[in-house]
């Protein structure tokens, strides 16, 4: 492999790495300790669990969606002429 490859794949990794860690700390310090709903009743704590479970997945889903744009414009470059 070329260095330029070996560059663009370590900068990929510590991207993604980047964007876990980042997600990770917004969900335990920022989410997880928010009450978004009454947790009192035995149904709001369910909906509490869930709204943060759908908080979640919108930060998966944006992770997701930035990783793919990295992998895309990697593998999709055009061969310069």
């Amino acid at each position: 492999m070329n260095k330029r490859a070996v560059g663009y794949e370590l900068v990929v990794f510590v991207t993604q790495w980047g964007l876990i860690l980042i997600g990770f700390g917004i969900l335990t310090k920022l989410v997880a300790p928010l009450n978004l709903l009454d947790t009192t009743l035995s149904l709001g704590r369910i909906f509490d669990a869930g709204m943060k479970g759908l908080i979640a997945l919108i930060l998966s889903v944006a992770w997701l969606f930035i990783w793919d744009r990295q992998v895309r414009r990697y593998f999709q470059r055009r061969p310069r002429q």
